[in-house]
């Protein structure tokens, strides 16, 4: 539930009438952009911590689109903060303008635009859009997801040897040895095979209409989760941390599917 103050925005307005337009405007002069092959590059991070021009144009555009429609609601911008630690609002819009930077620059088609709506913390709404693939996801925790306006739901599966399961390998080059290699080779004989699409989001999504198993990641920040995570609860799946005390969306790393599947990953990840 929305705080009183915010009683006047119901969930399905703000994700129609806000964070959809501000997807569809950004994803569309990404595509363009995308066919055009012209953008300067720099490096954040680390090496495939990358941003460019279009990421900071998109940002912008999202920025002004959410600003303009929802004023008293802060956001949250991969490409405007310093910091990924927990928002000190109660409610806010969490955007990754162009989440899959390295993909876009290498002419890879995974990649998509992703805003959230968290309220003291939670994935509340979300929309994410894959330009390239034509492809609009939106979600409401405790209401429903769609994909492309039709109802999706999360897949069914019971048991890791039936699972597609995805995963990111981590920009933190020392964190990639045990949060990539090591829950990779455990996991790697228990599952049917894995995935890696270097769009956090994208995979979320996957995941919340069935065609993925489930997902999990270390070494996130917020804006790469939070609208896909709200896509995935709508969905009828578990967003979770990977360390029980820690936080899905602001604690660095997720593991999400249908309750039986999120819930055994965890444990296997936690060992």
């Amino acid at each position: 539930m929305l705080p009183a103050e915010y009683a006047c925005i119901k969930p399905r307005q703000i994700v129609e009438q806000v964070m959809i337009p501000a997807a569809l405007a950004a994803g569309n002069f990404i595509s363009g952009e995308f066919s055009r092959r012209r953008f300067s590059v720099s490096q954040k991070s680390g090496q495939g911590d990358l941003v460019t021009e279009i990421d900071l144009q998109a940002s912008k555009l999202i920025d002004s689109i959410l600003n303009a429609m929802c004023p008293d609601i802060p956001v949250v911008d991969e490409e405007s903060v310093l910091t990924a630690n927990p928002i000190p609002c109660e409610i806010a819009f969490i955007v990754d303008p162009l989440d899959g930077t390295l993909n876009f620059v290498h002419g890879y088609t995974e990649l998509c635009v992703s805003i959230g709506l968290v309220y003291k913390g939670k994935p509340f709404a979300g929309v994410v859009y894959q330009p390239l693939q034509n492809n609009l996801y939106s979600g409401i925790d405790g209401i429903g997801s769609w994909k492309n306006g039709r109802e999706i739901r999360i897949g069914k599966e019971q048991h890791l040897g039936e699972c597609l399961i995805a995963t990111g390998i981590p920009y933190d080059l020392h964190l990639r040895s045990e949060g990539f290699m090591k829950p990779l080779g455990h996991l790697l004989n228990q599952v049917q095979e894995f995935r890696i699409l270097g769009s956090a989001a994208s995979a979320l999504c996957y995941v919340a209409s069935g065609q993925l198993s489930g997902f999990f990641e270390y070494g996130l920040s917020p804006w790469d989760v939070a609208g896909a995570a709200a896509i995935i609860l709508g969905a009828g799946g578990v967003v979770l941390p990977i360390r029980e005390q820690s936080d899905p969306i602001f604690g660095g790393s997720i593991v999400t599917g249908n309750a039986k599947i999120g819930t055994i990953l965890r444990n296997e990840l936690s060992h």
